[in-house]
């Protein structure tokens, strides 16, 4: 078990990392186009749609590793107020409540970049092929809930949640 824990961790920190990447470059993209457009006056044709779509891969792929991390916002205003079993309550119902939303989700998101898969739904100005990107959504909730299995059978890195504080 403690492998299949370390093997989540290692995959939601590697999606973390492809995430900040996807950011780095989202933002270079948009910079230099910007450059482009007031020192030549002709900006990068399709930085709009790659920068559209590297936001949409730096969210999904931070997703999961933020959820690890407990780095979420949180609303514990009365739970941090509960004795531990009732936070541990509180903590089994929140995540049973993000499981099915992210299990509704994923099965929605895979229909929609299925769809867009059999039809080659590109961008309009650049034709870049869709799918790829939207794969992410579905595999990311996917990541997403078992990080949240994970956290709620094992011990949890970093993550204070549910432990007292003295």
């Amino acid at each position: 078990m403690d492998k299949l824990f370390k093997s989540i961790d290692f995959i939601a920190k590697s999606f973390f990392y492809a995430g900040v990447l996807s950011g780095i470059f989202m933002t270079l993209i948009i910079f230099i186009s910007t450059l482009l457009r007031y020192l030549a006056g002709q900006p990068i044709s399709f930085s709009d749609e790659l920068a559209g779509l590297l936001f949409l891969a730096m969210a999904f792929t931070t997703f999961p590793h933020v959820l690890n991390k407990s780095g979420h916002i949180s609303l514990d205003l009365l739970t941090e107020r509960m004795p531990f079993g009732m936070r541990k309550l509180c903590s089994l119902f929140a995540g049973a409540i993000f499981i099915a939303f992210a299990i509704t989700f994923s099965y929605q998101a895979w229909n929609f970049m299925e769809f867009s898969r059999l039809i080659s739904s590109r961008t309009d100005v650049s034709g870049i092929l869709l799918w790829p990107w939207m794969a992410l959504m579905p595999i990311s909730m996917i990541l997403c809930i078992a990080v949240e299995i994970r956290k709620q059978l094992g011990p949890n890195d970093g993550d204070t949640a549910g432990e007292t504080t003295s």
